[in-house]
């Protein structure tokens, strides 16, 4: 496993994805992924400003159109996609208080570990095998199981801010009760 640090004092927590970090592991997750020139299939279901993705959700209604596809609650908008349809998901909730306050106007939007499991599962359940999901927060946490950390990103954004994690993770399982029968 690979573990980088970037300096971003100045940037903007809300914006990651114009992190040169998570930049680095999205194209990295881009290039390992990457099948004869064949459009890759990437979900990103906290889209907000993010281009990236081709299928792109943000609860807010103010990003629709301009920014996503999709105006849904993640978990609905990632239930509703086929089993190992995506290559890479984008995993980029507002993990606190204040981001969510700053975005969507309300506190905890996402900071509900049982539903952010949840969340996690459904992403495995949409990877193909072998695919990646990029994860930003303030943990390394496993978005489910049956996935296996790669690399990781530290973005020091300095004064009184977190810290960005951002992990990349390999769906190395084809299932999620691999070990339970």
């Amino acid at each position: 496993m690979k573990i980088e640090i970037y300096n971003c004092l100045g940037h903007s927590s809300s914006d990651t994805h114009r992190l040169q970090a998570y930049d680095k592991m999205y194209s990295y997750a881009r290039r390992a992924v990457g099948t004869q020139g064949w459009q890759l299939e990437i979900v990103d279901p906290f889209a907000r400003k993010c281009m990236w993705g081709n299928k792109r959700n943000d609860i807010n209604p103010k990003f629709l159109h301009d920014y996503t596809t999709h105006c849904m609650d993640a978990f609905d908008f990632l239930s509703a996609l086929p089993r190992t349809s995506a290559d890479i998901v984008l995993f980029d909730p507002p993990f606190s208080d204040r981001q969510s306050n700053e975005e969507y106007g309300t506190s905890n939007l996402y900071t509900n570990p049982a539903y952010m499991m949840d969340l996690g599962d459904e992403a495995f359940r949409i990877l193909k095998p072998a695919g990646y999901l990029v994860k930003c927060g303030y943990n390394t946490n496993p978005p489910a199981k049956g996935f296996e950390l790669v690399r990781v990103a530290i973005c020091q954004m300095g004064a009184c801010r977190n810290d960005i994690l951002i992990s990349l993770w390999q769906k190395v399982q084809m299932s999620l009760n691999v070990g339970l029968e």
